[in-house]
């Protein structure tokens, strides 16, 4: 059998080391359209800052594919899948069979349509090594950037550029920083860290237009106003790559369809990762590009691509950031009937939400303790009224479901 990968990330990796953990004849081809071994993008923000060396970035070694039988090639973008032939084809109109196949391309930086911003020399997002190497060079010359888009990678890249002594704007369209992961109030708090720390925020105001001289961007237009910067960095978002798809009868949304053994609508074409659109909550489906998902759901799609049935539990929903070393996680919802809440007075706060008597969403800042619990009782629609206000204390764990059924008091 020949299974075909489409990707050299977790979700390609953890798929091709499942299928090897159990085959050790089949042939394995992994197409990657970038140039380097496996490596994790989730440091990339350190590594532009200084904290992270470059080879603490890779999590593979090149010699590792020789050893598992997995014929990497390397710098070979598919440009088409054609299920009705078995076969992917890449740039360079060359064909590749295959019998299997796993799209696990991931997500790809989402540019908004501001002029400028995908041409000027000078702006970068920041999702591939080869953006972070861009960066590094831009800041040698660089004394101002804008950063567009508060979510976690943009806030990552404020933190980046300020630590390399950079004057830095941040511009949020929204009415507030990180608009996916909090509410106002808890997004407020966030706000002030950041302009504790130099940053220039500006809310409910969007790029317009990127100014550029000889040397590429000189500003960026916001609100009817030239923001100087000599650097730009695109963090509007990601959105799942399905540009391989066209003509290929493969159903997609946001992302690519599966059901729960990371089967596509297509016959031999499974995916995973980044790229697949699954329910996190029942009836509730959603693209989330977070490395937990990437794993589990290639590995899933392994074991039923090797004809092991094996159903995926459903996708982890849980976002977590530092912004200048204070951690910041949520899940599920931002509203609700009953909001259990702590505090300590320096900046930690803690929102646990409660729909009839069970949690479907939560928010913490400073102190993220538990975090996976309290999502796995929203997963599980544990009922939480038992543990009353101790549910949102940061020492909650799985210990209290060991408690008498009644409300825990701390001292």
């Amino acid at each position: 059998m020949k299974i075909v990968i489409i990707g050299n990330g977790p979700a390609a990796i953890a798929a091709a080391e499942t299928i090897r953990g159990q085959d050790r004849s089949c042939e394995i081809v992994m197409l990657s359209r970038e140039s380097v071994p496996f490596y994790s993008p989730c440091p990339l923000a350190e590594y532009v800052e200084g904290s992270v060396p470059k080879d603490h970035l890779f999590l593979r070694d090149p010699a590792f594919y020789s050893r598992s039988g997995i014929d990497i090639r390397y710098g070979r973008p598919v440009i088409r899948i054609e299920p009705q032939t078995r076969q992917v084809w890449l740039a360079g109109n060359e064909a590749v069979a295959y019998d299997q196949l796993l799209i696990a391309s991931g997500s790809k930086a989402f540019v908004p349509p501001i002029p400028g911003l995908a041409t000027a020399k000078g702006v970068f997002e920041l999702k591939t090594l080869d953006d972070a190497e861009g960066i590094l060079e831009r800041i040698k010359t660089a004394r101002r950037a804008v950063v567009i888009g508060s979510g976690f990678i943009g806030l990552e890249a404020v933190q980046a550029l300020i630590r390399q002594g950079l004057d830095v704007t941040l511009l949020e369209a929204q009415a507030q920083v990180l608009p996916a992961m909090l509410d106002r109030e808890m997004a407020a708090i966030v706000q002030q860290r950041l302009t504790a720390h130099g940053v220039q925020v500006h809310t409910g105001c969007g790029a317009e237009r990127i100014l550029e001289n000889e040397n590429g961007v000189r500003a960026v237009m916001a609100g009817g106003c030239e923001i100087p910067c000599e650097l730009v960095i695109c963090a509007a978002g990601v959105r799942a790559d399905l540009s391989i798809l066209e003509g290929s009868g493969i159903a997609s949304n946001r992302g690519i369809l599966v059901n729960d053994h990371m089967q596509t609508n297509v016959d031999g074409v499974f995916a995973a990762g980044d790229i697949i659109e699954r329910p996190d909550v029942p009836e509730k489906y959603r693209v989330l590009p977070i490395w937990p998902n990437a794993v589990s759901t290639g590995r899933i799609a392994a074991w039923n691509m090797l004809g092991i049935a094996t159903r995926h539990p459903g996708l982890e929903a849980v976002n977590v950031v530092r912004v200048f070393d204070t951690p910041i996680a949520s899940f599920g919802t931002q509203t609700a009937e009953d909001c259990l809440r702590w505090q300590d007075g320096n900046g930690a706060v803690r929102k646990v939400l409660l729909q009839e008597g069970r949690v479907i969403g939560g928010q913490l800042i400073g102190e993220i303790n538990g975090t996976g619990v309290l999502h796995e009782m929203m997963k599980k629609g544990i009922a939480a009224e038992r543990f009353g206000e101790a549910l949102a204390h940061p020492g909650f764990s799985y210990a209290h479901f060991m408690q008498p059924s009644r409300a825990v008091k701390w001292a």
